[in-house]
């Protein structure tokens, strides 16, 4: 069964994406953007993206880190890892780690949900959201954004871990 979720609950679709069930979210302009650099760099740890509109996004249907009864500490922290290499080399700073945006599709854990993060060329090309970990990272003083991504990165990866043992 498909999934959607409209920006305040999650609800089933009655629909499938070539035979497969998909997660539909809702997105603003940002997430379009930040989506349509992703489908032309594609990585292991990125969720799968299988239709990309500028009001809606399907994508593989995650079992969310957070819901699982085991995990694998070591390869929830390489993965994450791996995929915030990748997206800074991309000029994408995600800034909103946490265990809600991780999921696990057979046995590889993929990052998803991109509303939070910000496009870096010589400026700010998109701003990423005043989430909390943006606000702490500013607040410590940091304004290069891989080091404020950095930053949120190390700060949540210990509520990444704590929650998903919870």
């Amino acid at each position: 069964m498909s999934k959607q979720y409209d920006g305040s609950y999650i609800t089933d679709l009655n629909e499938t994406f070539q035979g497969l069930p998909f997660f539909r979210k809702y997105i603003e302009y940002i997430e379009y953007r930040i989506y349509q650099i992703l489908q032309k760099n594609p990585h292991p740890h990125l969720v799968t993206v299988y239709r990309l509109t500028e009001s809606f996004v399907d994508i593989e249907l995650l079992t969310p880190v957070n819901e699982l009864p085991d995990y694998d500490e070591a390869s929830i922290v390489a993965a994450a890892r791996s995929v915030k290499e990748h997206l800074q080399g991309l000029g994408i700073f995600y800034m909103d780690w946490k265990s809600d945006n991780l999921g696990l599709k057979g046995t590889t854990y993929r990052l998803f949900d991109f509303d939070g993060a910000g496009y870096f060329r010589q400026g700010w090309i998109i701003q990423p959201m005043p989430y909390w970990s943006y606000r702490q990272a500013a607040e410590k003083g940091l304004t290069d954004p891989k080091e404020m991504d950095d930053y949120a990165f190390d700060l949540n990866l210990k509520s990444v871990i704590v929650s998903v043992k919870k």
